[in-house]
């Protein structure tokens, strides 16, 4: 069969936070090997870290594979979640060529994809495609600590503590491309924590399948907050500024140790991700979330004393099987009399093997469709409002990139604002870009602030 002379290598992330944590974690893996990254247009290798959290996003999976195909590459690496959960149907992607080397990985594989190579295609013999290697998720393993040197063409570093749910919302797949909660050990997380400062970030996103479930696998389990309370001493050490970052949490792990420990905190963004899904309780016993409107709203309400200037972000599926006119308008109502200034909008996708496939009736497309565009609507105005109330106050933001177009540079403050600055500075972009500044802002340009340099922190 041979081998690859020169080793290009491009890897595709579709998905989640946790994907891009894991093709940072492969592609630097690779990169050790001798492998180089290149583009998606030069590389002889190409790698899909896939979704199946959507149907639009398991179509996108199909799509990029099918269009790889036509550029007839040596190898094609399909992994993640679409390998993991659907790795029969993934075989059939493969027929067309009969030129290229296939793998269909799953997730405990996908850390293993430089070995997994070399070991392939340096075998003399001929090898029946595609190489299909997918292990049982569901059995009982550690979360594989994934440290990074760095976190590859990012100003911001994200970390991953945890991965796994086993919640089962009746509309999720994830449980079963993704396996029970498990976590990594606190002292992985200070030593990734550690290398980061090192290379001079100082912004730091913990990301997880289900972040509040950080500790529920260890013997005696821990908390959450644990772990928060022992990255605050250790980043306190460095007298330096940073900002901390929280994916997403759900409202029942919100508990007064929690709140007890935000009024203390000097690194955590006022910046909280809550997924609600439905605001009418209905729907979500239907869904199987374990809270009521009542609770999320109690929760949202205790979180805003605190941080009035926080961004506060949800998750709403539209057009969920059985959801009435009345259900959306509770959710609509939630929504509007809330502090919720960030919305991601999802219309109910059906996922097979799921008990939601299953419920009815069906709400029509063009009935998800109005539903969606409401509250789109909703949410602009109100985002627009929360970025007006801001005008005038001072952040702290993190430099991302230079805007060639508006010719100013990107950041994004501590409360989840972009952010446009004027910058007169003759330092070059890798030199500033991942800086913490603090910023005054001063004018609203659609959903964006444009702002001026208070400092750098």
């Amino acid at each position: 069969m041979g081998g690859l002379e020169a080793k290009k290598v491009f890897v595709k992330t579709l998905g989640c936070k946790v994907n891009q944590v894991e093709s940072a974690y492969i592609l630097e893996r690779l990169m050790e090997a001798g492998f180089s990254p290149s583009s998606e247009e030069t590389s002889e290798i190409l790698i899909l870290n896939s979704c199946v959290v959507t149907s639009k996003a398991e179509a996108e999976t199909k799509k990029i594979i099918k269009k790889w195909l036509k550029k007839n590459p040596k190898v094609i690496v399909l992994t993640g979640c679409y390998a993991q959960k659907f790795n029969k149907e993934a075989k059939d992607l493969f027929k067309s060529s009969n030129h290229t080397l296939f793998f269909i990985l799953g997730q405990k594989e996908k850390l293993r994809i430089p070995e997994i190579l070399k070991e392939t295609i340096d075998k003399k013999e001929e090898i029946s495609m595609p190489v299909l290697q997918v292990e049982d998720i569901c059995e009982g393993e550690p979360c594989t600590p994934l440290i990074l040197t760095s976190f590859y063409g990012h100003s911001r570093a994200f970390i991953k503590i945890q991965d796994g749910c086993d919640d089962f919302c009746s509309y999720c797949l994830v449980p079963y491309t993704r396996g029970h909660p498990r976590s990594v050990p606190l002292e992985f997380i200070l030593k990734q924590i550690e290398i980061f400062i090192e290379k001079g970030y100082q912004e730091f996103l913990l990301t997880g399948i289900h972040l509040g479930k950080w500790g529920v696998d260890f013997r005696p389990p821990q908390k959450l907050t644990y772990l928060l309370r022992e990255i605050e001493n250790f980043l306190s050490t460095f007298n330096r500024k940073f900002i901390v970052r929280l994916s997403s949490l759900e409202v029942n792990e919100i508990d007064e140790a929690f709140l007890d420990f935000l009024k203390t905190s000097q690194f955590i963004a006022p910046h909280f991700h809550l997924p609600l899904q439905s605001g009418s309780n209905k729907i979500l016993k239907l869904m199987n979330r374990h809270y009521s409107r009542e609770k999320y709203l109690e929760t949202l309400e205790k979180l805003y004393q605190l941080f009035p200037y926080a961004t506060f972000g949800a998750d709403v599926i539209v057009g969920f099987p059985g959801e009435e006119e009345k259900d959306f308008w509770d959710t609509y109502e939630l929504i509007k009399n809330s502090p919720l200034n960030w919305l991601h909008i999802f219309p109910y996708s059906e996922r097979p093997g799921t008990l939601a496939q299953k419920l009815t009736p069906k709400v029509p497309p063009k009935e998800i469709e109005k539903r969606k565009k409401l509250l789109m609507e909703l949410i602009t105005e109100k985002r627009e409002l929360f970025l007006e109330r801001e005008l005038g106050n001072i952040r702290k933001a993190l430099l991302e990139n230079f805007d060639e177009k508006k010719q100013m540079w990107k950041a994004l403050s501590e409360n989840y604002i972009t952010t446009y600055i004027n910058l007169k500075n003759t330092q070059n972009e890798e030199e500033l870009k991942g800086k913490l500044i603090e910023v005054k802002f001063l004018k609203r340009e659609a959903d964006h602030l444009i702002g001026d340099l208070v400092k750098f922190v």
